[in-house]
């Protein structure tokens, strides 16, 4: 398919410019680096300003408590068969230490702390995705090299993230297509005192944001999400929802004055229904906004432990990014690989000039010029944020086309795994027809002219990917 092409003629080129560039001082080191990383899974960054929720972010994807890690800044975390972790300081080779779990986290060994870590933990997340928690602020120019994407957390969007989103964008080559940013509005749980309204609240504004034209230029998404409430949702314990239930099954006008602050709700002889001690380590692990909603959701029929965590998932803005950092992410990776892979081979083609160096970078240009994987993502992108919008009908085949359900010919042309190659060919072809129509079609803008125009390129591909039909073998 599509991304296959892209990823066998990235590697090549890599391959080629390995050769070219052996022995070198610098480019060298570079370029095998740059091919074990794209040999390996997808690298994702969880970036923003301190204290925007970025450890918490980390638990609530991977679904239990690995962040953060003490005594590290910049932790990468990989999926293995037991937990281990290694030290990466500034000047020597890495070292592996014990890794011991705590209350708030991780800890790695009890020596001196290190500027990197590397934490290998199980877990079906981190089998494809890698994640670096990138601790401490950092520059874009330490975070971005070391990702294929990046989650730019912040609780409102100011002048440093667009700064932020505008340094992984270039003015020309792979770093033109800003395909690997999504912008994570990371304190949804502070509007509406974090009841479900206030959170609707919130996905409404990250809805509004991702339709600004300077915000589409820079990023893929955006999306509202508490991390805490969403991590609380993940690691949801019976205990905590039978405490929360008797607290809901308190009448409102007992309960609702101890949930005004913390210092009310924790204190002694508040809400007798709860120890004290249980009512602390509910307002760490949910905030008072999410025990509120978690009240609420309980009252109107959430009766089960799983049926509250369900619904604080969805409501904590967590499931959307999910199926974002699914959709746009996990299956592009190829794509998203090939971009970060390309950046590296451009500006060593450019700065380190040799012989060979001025046709390898040619064979660059015309691959990004062919690169319809980067184009597919950056409408997907539009689609679903609205930016560019089809008839509803037609929007949905367009987002089945461009691989929003999946990347197989199959999951494309919505058939089931057992079809025949010439079901696939009919299918394709008339799906071709269609768009081939709309993109020529007076009656559409030229935005969904342009979009038609991508989802045609995708058909056209589906038809030489699926070869020749049994019947004229």
């Amino acid at each position: 398919m599509i991304s296959d092409e892209l990823e066998r003629r990235t590697h090549d080129l890599l391959v080629r410019a390995a050769h070219v560039y052996r022995g070198h001082p610098h480019a060298g080191a570079r370029l095998r680096r740059t091919l074990e990383r794209f040999a390996g899974p997808l690298r994702l960054a969880v970036a923003g300003a301190e204290r925007t929720g970025k450890s918490t972010l980390v638990n609530a994807l991977v679904g239990e408590l690995v962040a953060p890690v003490e005594q590290a800044g910049f932790v990468t975390y990989q999926d293995g068969t037991q937990p281990r972790g290694w030290r990466h300081p500034e000047h020597g080779r890495p070292y592996e230490v014990p890794v011991t779990r705590t209350a708030d986290g991780l800890r790695l060994g009890l020596d001196a702390p290190a500027p990197r870590a590397v934490v290998q933990w199980p877990s079906r997340v981190l089998r494809r995705t890698e994640l670096i928690d990138t601790g401490p602020s950092l520059p874009p120019g330490t975070v971005l090299p070391e990702a294929d994407a990046v989650l730019l957390l912040t609780p409102q969007i100011g002048e440093p993230d667009l700064d932020f989103l505008r340094a992984g964008r270039g003015l020309r080559g792979p770093a033109a297509f800003p395909i690997h940013a999504l912008v994570v509005l990371s304190r949804a749980d502070t509007h509406g005192d974090g009841l479900p309204d206030g959170l609707l609240e919130a996905r409404r504004i990250a809805r509004r944001r991702r339709r600004e034209p300077l915000l589409a230029s820079l990023c893929q998404d955006v999306v509202a999400v508490s991390p805490l409430i969403g991590y609380a949702a993940r690691t949801l314990r019976d205990d905590e929802f039978r405490a929360l239930a008797a607290i809901a099954a308190l009448p409102r006008a007992d309960s609702d004055p101890h949930l005004l602050s913390t210092d009310r709700f924790t204190a002694a002889a508040a809400l007798p229904v709860v120890d004290p001690r249980v009512r602390i380590e509910l307002l760490r692990r949910f905030g008072l906004g999410g025990i509120r909603l978690a009240l609420a959701l309980v009252r109107t029929g959430s009766a089960t432990t799983a049926a509250l965590a369900e619904r604080l998932h969805e409501y904590s803005g967590l499931k959307d990014l999910q199926t974002s950092v699914s959709e746009l992410f996990v299956a592009r990776r190829a794509a998203l690989k090939a971009r970060s892979a390309l950046i590296v081979l451009d500006h060593l083609l450019r700065t380190e000039r040799l012989p060979p160096s001025g046709q390898l970078l040619a064979e660059l240009e015309l691959l990004l010029a062919g690169a319809h994987d980067f184009a597919e993502l950056r409408l997907l992108s539009a689609l679903r944020s609205g930016r560019v919008t089809l008839p509803a009908e037609t929007a949905r085949e367009a987002l089945r086309l461009l691989g929003g359900a999946g990347t197989s010919l199959g999951e494309r042309l919505g058939l089931p795994t057992e079809a025949t190659v010439d079901h696939i060919w009919t299918v394709a072809g008339d799906s071709a027809g269609r768009w081939r129509h709309e993109a020529g079609s007076g009656a559409r803008t030229p935005a969904q002219r342009r979009a038609a125009a991508v989802v045609l390129r995708s058909c056209e591909a589906i038809l030489a990917d699926g070869a020749v039909p049994a019947s004229d073998a």
